[in-house]
């Protein structure tokens, strides 16, 4: 008798253990902030670009959507995730990387809508990958030959990313890192001392100590208007400020990127993929093309998703 209530108990923990396993899904559960409009529209956008990369990937996963807290419940939300057998978790916004910060060690958790950088956690940032901006450049100011950029230490990454990126495209790359936002003013006011052409572009990465909004950029606009020099920038506003152009986000086309590298993650929870923003828009401000004498045909123009003066 007691072998065979052994032997019960034995099959009930396989059994048990067999479904707990089986339960585990391919699902995907993508958590945005619970906040007001206009941020609501921008996170769903994402969102539905997600799920239409996943219905053309034709899998039979689902995306469970959820609205986050921004006091949410780490321990609520896991019990969540395991009760539906969820261990792949997209996350969105400045609540979402909080939350990846608590769940990274448990589930794939793949970033997103927020500059990020790499080594810190798997995701998508929203800082341009310097490939697209540099291809940009080309199609609105195509005389450019050399690219100058002051950076700090954190944009090593990027900066590794457009010595490539440069190179590719056939331009040339001045670059200067600085420590501070003094010695990015000091390499920019040598470079117009020195002289800049039209063959000459100034890039503002997305950098608060190279490219500081109160500082530097209203220096750097003034000077470049004077001398007829493009400027072109990482920072969606900077366009509308006086840039020659900046890119921001294609939020549908971002949701569909943060999809395919979930979907595409080899399960190793240690691994942490991670892009630069390819899903990019272009907004240029025609006043400043005018100054700078670019005139833009039908053809080109239908590449700016944004203009300025609105």
């Amino acid at each position: 008798m007691r072998r065979f209530s052994l032997f019960i108990m034995l099959a009930f923990h396989f059994v048990w253990s067999s479904s707990a396993f089986s339960a585990e899904s391919d699902d995907i559960a993508i958590f945005y902030p619970d906040v007001a409009e206009p941020y609501k529209s921008i996170y769903q956008e994402i969102i539905s670009g997600a799920e239409n990369a996943k219905i053309t990937d034709d899998q039979n996963s689902q995306l469970i959507v959820f609205t986050l807290e921004k006091d949410f419940d780490v321990s609520r939300i896991t019990r969540q995730l395991n009760n539906k057998g969820i261990k792949k978790v997209i996350v969105l916004g400045r609540v979402g990387l909080k939350l990846a910060r608590a769940l990274k060690d448990d589930f794939i958790v793949i970033s997103g809508a927020l500059p990020i950088t790499p080594n810190t956690l798997s995701g998508i940032s929203l800082i341009t990958d310097p490939e697209y901006l540099f291809k940009y450049l080309t199609l609105v100011a195509p005389k450019v030959d050399t690219i100058h950029v002051a950076y700090s230490k954190a944009n090593d990454w990027l900066v590794n990313l457009a010595k490539s990126a440069a190179m590719a495209q056939g331009f040339k790359l001045d670059m200067r890192k600085v420590d501070s936002t003094k010695q990015a003013i000091e390499y920019y006011q040598q470079l117009f001392t020195r002289g800049l052409s039209e063959k000459d572009a100034i890039w503002l990465p997305i950098d608060r100590v190279s490219s500081q909004d109160k500082v530097t950029l209203p220096f750097i606009l003034e000077k470049a208007w004077a001398e007829d020099i493009v400027v072109f920038s990482s920072k969606p506003s900077h366009a509308k400020r006086g840039a020659l152009f900046s890119t921001y986000p294609d939020n549908y086309g971002l949701g569909q990127q943060l999809y395919k590298m979930i979907h595409e993650h080899n399960g190793d929870i240690e691994a942490k993929p991670f892009s630069a923003l390819i899903s990019t828009l272009l907004a240029v401000n025609l006043r400043t093309a005018a100054h700078l004498g670019f005139k833009y045909s039908k053809e080109q123009q239908k590449n700016f998703q944004l203009t300025f003066p609105e």
